[in-house]
């Protein structure tokens, strides 16, 4: 299990601004070596990803570049849609009673 010094802990409650008795500081410093070791054991884990392993039949490599272009103008996305007498507010289909 890792172990955190005294001085670790009070450093850290001193830069998060917290206080801590002395039983609570044995407790936090034991709870802090418990979650070293775990970030120890996740870090044994190969994470390396491989893009075909998610059902993705296109791979990175593959897809174009993402660039900026010019957008549709908008007054022709608007021109078929119904306004309810006010530029902000639209009319849409009731969709439930």
């Amino acid at each position: 299990m890792a172990k955190i010094e005294k001085a670790e802990l009070d450093h850290i409650a001193e830069l998060s601004k917290l206080s801590f008795t002395h039983e609570e500081g044995e407790k936090m410093a034991e709870q802090m070596g418990d979650i070293i070791v775990l970030m120890d054991t996740i870090r044994d884990f190969d994470i390396e990803y491989d893009d075909t392993k998610d059902n993705n039949q296109i791979r990175y490599a593959q897809l174009r570049e993402d660039k900026a272009e010019e957008s549709f103008p908008a007054e022709k996305l608007m021109q078929n849609a119904v306004t309810g007498g006010n530029e902000d507010c639209y009319v849409l289909p009731k969709m439930m009673e």
